[in-house]
């Protein structure tokens, strides 16, 4: 992978993100609850897990970098608490100045590293000077 990032996805991140986004499903945010489920305990919201991909493309290809499409196939749930990596792929140029690039978070489990999602990113670099900037 060209570029990885790791976060840790608390229990902060998880009930912001479900203040933001008015999801309020008590298996993300209800410990007895979540207990009672397959999973055990609180997961992360899919789409909270898939929002880090967004952060780590400015970051690997620079300002002005416009999120275009993102596909993503969500492999397995993420606890609440969890270690993740962001793998960026090679940017691949597209058509009309479009690169497309994978994209995978994976999660901590002891050693070993679990893929919990995977896609493939399009995104555009547009000049800093057509958004404003300096």
């Amino acid at each position: 992978m060209a570029f990885t990032k790791e976060f840790v996805i608390g229990p902060e991140q998880v009930r912001a993100f479900a203040d933001l986004v008015g999801d309020h499903n008590p298996v993300h945010l209800d410990a007895d609850f979540a207990r009672t489920t397959k999973y055990g305990g609180p997961i992360c919201h899919g789409m909270l897990v898939a929002s880090y991909v967004s952060g780590c493309l400015v970051e690997a290809l620079g300002p002005g970098t416009i999120y275009v499409e993102q596909q993503l196939r969500f492999r397995r749930p993420v606890p609440v608490g969890s270690l993740i990596r962001v793998c960026l792929g090679e940017p691949e140029l597209g058509a009309k100045g479009q690169s497309q690039l994978s994209t995978v978070i994976e999660m901590q489990q002891g050693d070993l590293w679990k893929k919990v999602l995977e896609g493939q990113a399009t995104v555009g670099l547009e000049l800093l000077d057509q958004l404003g900037g300096a």
